[in-house]
């Protein structure tokens, strides 16, 4: 099946809603960029529309093309590992550990 034509942000509902939301409607259009008032009233009538149900049998027919997108813990353990791996340069540890302090709010300052 050839990949369906669909709006970028409705193709993240439907990535969402067959992965880190598991089928929650609402979590996948807070998720695609949708606000949560928003996605209150209208989650189920925009997972219902055609091309995005299209898009997610497309996605579920070829689950090895669909893109699998990291949340922050998921991005937060792999720069913990990249830290921790003796065997990683110098440089990328370092670079993750300033990257993992980053997204902890470290060096935020309130001067």
């Amino acid at each position: 099946m050839q990949e369906p034509k669909i709006k970028p942000q409705l193709k993240l509902v439907a990535i969402n809603y067959i992965g880190k939301c598991a089928g929650n409607a609402e979590k996948s259009l807070i998720a695609a960029g949708y606000s949560p008032k928003y996605a209150r009233g209208n989650a189920y009538k925009v997972v219902a529309r055609k091309e995005v149900q299209e898009y997610i049998q497309y996605l579920n027919e070829n689950i090895d093309n669909a893109r699998d997108i990291m949340d922050i813990q998921d991005i937060q353990e792999y720069w913990s590992n990249v830290i921790k791996d003796k065997r990683e340069k110098t440089k990328d540890r370092l670079r993750a550990s300033e990257l993992l302090a980053k997204s902890k709010g470290a060096f935020i300052s309130e001067w």
